[in-house]
């Protein structure tokens, strides 16, 4: 094992990288958050020499416009034909975030996991900090080691599961036309003399700006999967002094880092189908409870993208009732008017649930919700619409409802 840190000039990633694409290795496999051409220059013709008589498969990240079109193309044009790159996004806001390195033949393996990803400063210049394996494969534990991690790079680069596609120049022209990496890389110094490489920087097709125009829809939604993770634990609970009210509080880093997520997020939105327990009118006998005005999210839905309903940090608990927690007053647009809502749940019942009779009046059987939430500064917190069955968007919004909830047929999804 050997520690490699940086800017030491002895001991650098790219180093590293140039050293073992010159050995004798027959696979080279990573898995990088950002990718940048100041960084892929470094490699690039390394990567071209290692190809001809090797395999190489490079899974990037392009969350957080961190991976510019210039070095995924670097990274194309070096390992075309024989090689192959994969982008990985998670269409909820999960954000794809390793640094592993991976040399292998059949007798040994040279892995590097750390904190450098595939920039200039990820290489050189950047105080990084990895430990580097060399890894016996004729050993039992060193074998086993090595499977684990590959397990997961497969597991990263299933295009089944569609949080992987691989990369051509057409979908990474789609991808920038988008805006969801820029063409080059955003630091002016680490692009100066760049701009006359004589790697082409791909073009933007028109299609996919008209297809935008025609359905409403941000056609990147359509690209990528939405894969739920677990939840993070529980923060705990402190009481406001006199009170008697306990107030669920994260740790200070968390709520300081969901404002800067919650400016991330501002256009993100939430579709769910809508059944009988969410608008049916329930008992209509006279003298009998009509059904509570409450619409029922799953718990999954919430735990998938917890910043979208500012949970746990903006709950409160029930005073009257131990352990229900509640979110109240929750401006919500829906048609003309901006109405109150409450968000709720209870550990008893295993639920979460809006209550707003504007809300349940809306809607009907098969219906679908849409939530967007919007930035700060506005005079409600999330837009709601019902889209209404036989609509032609309520085929567009059914299609983003891809999360099937266990024992129901009740359908969400986040865009």
């Amino acid at each position: 094992m050997e520690f490699i840190f940086q800017p030491n000039q002895d001991s650098r990633l790219g180093e590293y990288l140039l050293e073992n694409l010159a050995g004798p290795w027959t696979c080279f496999r990573a898995a990088v958050a950002f990718i940048k051409r100041s960084g892929t220059r470094h490699i690039k013709q390394a990567l071209s020499d290692f190809v001809h008589n090797s395999e190489v498969e490079i899974i990037a990240g392009i969350d957080h416009r961190g991976s510019s079109a210039a070095g995924l193309q670097d990274l194309l044009d070096a390992i075309s034909p024989n090689g192959r790159v994969i982008v990985f996004h998670n269409r909820l806001p999960f954000t794809f975030h390793p640094k592993v390195y991976l040399f292998k033949s059949s007798q040994s393996a040279d892995l590097l996991i750390g904190s450098g990803n595939l920039t200039e400063g990820g290489l050189f210049t950047n105080y990084e900090a990895s430990f580097r394996l060399k890894l016996d494969l004729t050993q039992s534990d060193h074998a086993s080691l090595l499977g684990s991690v590959e397990r997961v790079l497969d597991s990263w680069s299933d295009t089944s599961r569609q949080t992987a596609l691989l990369l051509d120049k057409k979908l990474l022209g789609r991808l920038a036309a988008m805006g969801r990496i820029p063409l080059l890389d955003q630091n002016v110094s680490e692009i100066e003399g760049l701009m006359s490489s004589s790697a082409s920087l791909p073009e933007s097709p028109s299609s996919d700006t008209e297809a935008e125009q025609k359905t409403g829809l941000d056609p990147f939604h359509f690209l990528f999967a939405a894969e739920g993770v677990p939840p993070a634990p529980k923060p705990p609970r402190t009481t406001l002094p006199g009170s008697g009210m306990a107030v669920v509080r994260a740790p200070e880093t968390a709520r300081r880092a969901s404002t800067t997520e919650s400016i991330a997020l501002a256009a993100t939105g939430f579709v769910m189908t809508l059944h009988r327990t969410d608008v049916g009118v329930g008992q209509t006998t006279p003298g009998a409870s009509r059904r509570s005005p409450e619409i029922f999210v799953p718990l999954a839905a919430r735990n998938a993208n917890p910043d979208f309903w500012d949970w746990p940090a903006g709950f409160a608990e029930d005073p009257g009732k131990s352990g229900k927690l509640d979110r109240a007053g929750v401006r919500m647009r829906i048609g003309g008017e901006v109405v109150a809502v409450q968000m709720m749940t209870w550990p008893d019942k295993h639920d979460f649930r809006l209550r707003s009779e504007a809300l349940r009046s809306a809607g009907d059987i098969g219906d679908v919700l849409r939530l967007e939430k919007v930035s700060s500064g506005a005079d409600f917190d999330y837009y709601a619409e019902i889209i209404p069955q036989g609509t032609r968007e309520h085929a567009r919004y059914l299609a983003l409802c891809g999360e099937q909830v266990r024992n129901s047929e009740k359908r969400y999804g986040y865009y």
